[in-house]
């Protein structure tokens, strides 16, 4: 059974004449009425009864034409459905990313974005596992991701944004507050807010690298996720903290933030989207982005 076949019999259905309905339906009498037979022949059932003179419904054929009509109206409604969500979709750009682009570079390529294309919805999705941004990408639940690390298979790529350095941040009253550049072995008997190794990678190695290196470990008082907790904690004297330089522009006054050696410790920031199937809007998005991060 085919739609062709239900149009056909519905149409049948309302003329109650075979030559008028192949004339609505733009097909000779012949072939609407093997198209007929052969849904009656898959039914099972008579649909009409023919007489050279008169069609009709069977009882079988009147209760048929209901549900036909109904089959046929929920598929126009998903075509439209469909066609006006994939039109929605051009105009449509989903977004995830770690903290710094969503708090610092997103803004700015917002405003960039809405000058040119002001009519564009913007959504953010917040995903606190940066291991996820890929996975979201391949499952089509975001466009665009800003991502800690390159990001290249077969169905997603990436490009750098910039790459800046890991500091070392400390309540302004510590001693080492005015060091020109501070390393593991400088910070050893520090107390130290860390993170965890699963939210904040790249720093947690940094970390750990650093301390590996001097054969000793860093005495880590706590592990925190958010950054703007983890100023509070510092602030208030609890412990030092590695950081990308960024955070120094949503810092509180009474911290300090120090170069942290060697200067190999960089954190990088890339723009990742798919190879294929993104809207020209999405593509002008990442052109945006790109363009404001320079």
């Amino acid at each position: 059974m085919d739609i062709r076949q239900l149009e056909c019999f519905v149409a049948v259905a309302e003329e109650l004449h075979f030559r008028r309905a192949g004339e609505r339906l733009g097909l000779s009498q012949s072939a609407l009425s093997e198209r007929v037979s052969a849904l009656e022949h898959e039914l099972g059932a008579r649909l009409f009864f023919r007489t050279t003179r008169q069609v009709s419904l069977t009882q079988a054929g009147s209760e048929f034409v209901q549900n036909a009509k109904r089959i046929l109206a929920d598929i126009e409604n998903s075509i439209s459905n469909v066609r006006h969500t994939a039109e929605s979709d051009l105009r449509h750009v989903r977004v995830s990313g770690v903290d710094e682009a969503i708090s610092m570079l997103l803004p700015k390529a917002l405003i960039a974005f809405r000058e040119t294309d002001p009519k564009v919805h913007v959504q953010v999705l917040e995903i606190s596992s940066s291991e996820q941004h890929s996975q979201e990408l391949i499952a089509h639940r975001t466009d665009v991701a800003f991502v800690r690390t390159p990001q290249e298979d077969e169905f997603i790529t990436s490009q750098l944004l910039h790459r800046q350095p890991i500091v070392v941040v400390m309540a302004k009253t510590n001693p080492l507050a005015g060091s020109a550049s501070l390393s593991a072995s400088d910070i050893v008997n520090q107390p130290i807010v860390g993170y965890p190794k699963h939210a904040r990678p790249i720093l947690h190695e940094a970390l750990w690298s650093g301390f590996r290196q001097i054969g000793a470990q860093p005495n880590i008082v706590c592990e925190i996720i958010d950054k703007s907790t983890m100023l509070q904690f510092v602030i208030q004297g609890l412990g030092i903290s590695l950081v990308p330089a960024w955070v120094k522009n949503i810092a509180p006054s009474g911290v300090s933030f120090v170069p942290f050696e060697p200067c190999e410790n960089q954190i990088d920031l890339y723009v990742a989207f798919r190879k294929s199937g993104n809207s020209d809007t999405v593509k002008r998005f990442v052109e945006t982005v790109r363009a404001t991060a320079v």
